[in-house]
């Protein structure tokens, strides 16, 4: 049992870590609102480049999403609602990945695998019309 124990704490640690970001990211979206320019975090594209980028707008997007204005989450950033959505699904498969590592179940390594394909494909659903658009700049 020691040993099980041993095996989940990495993965328990980097589910912990992942969630906290994410649950940062949603309070960051509740806290400031897209009205204005409250978001303190400048766009990095418009703070080096001076102009705007794909994904310009991404905060206030999600501060839209979590107020369920989602016509507004689009005239902020119009990839906003599905990238806000990838990583809401990824807290929800953090919490799960979490509270199986706390249960130290044997086949953890099985789930991790099975939770990184899923990862993986998500993603690509998820971000493939932002790289699309991206790959058309080039």
């Amino acid at each position: 049992m020691k040993k099980e124990n041993n095996l989940n704490r990495p993965y328990l640690i980097i589910n912990l870590v992942f969630a906290g970001i994410i649950i940062s990211v949603i309070l960051y979206s509740l806290v400031f609102s897209a009205a204005g320019a409250s978001h303190p975090i400048p766009s990095g594209s418009q703070w080096v480049a001076g102009e705007a980028s794909l994904s310009t707008g991404l905060s206030r997007s999600f501060s839209s999403v979590v107020r369920f204005d989602f016509e507004s989450a689009r005239r902020q950033n119009p990839y906003g609602i599905r990238i806000f959505a990838f990583f809401l699904l990824q807290l929800l498969l953090r919490l799960a990945a979490i509270m199986l590592g706390i249960r130290a179940v044997t086949w953890i390594r099985g789930y991790a695998w099975a939770d990184t394909a899923i990862t993986i494909f998500l993603f690509g659903i998820f971000f493939f019309p932002f790289f699309v658009e991206l790959t058309k700049q080039f």
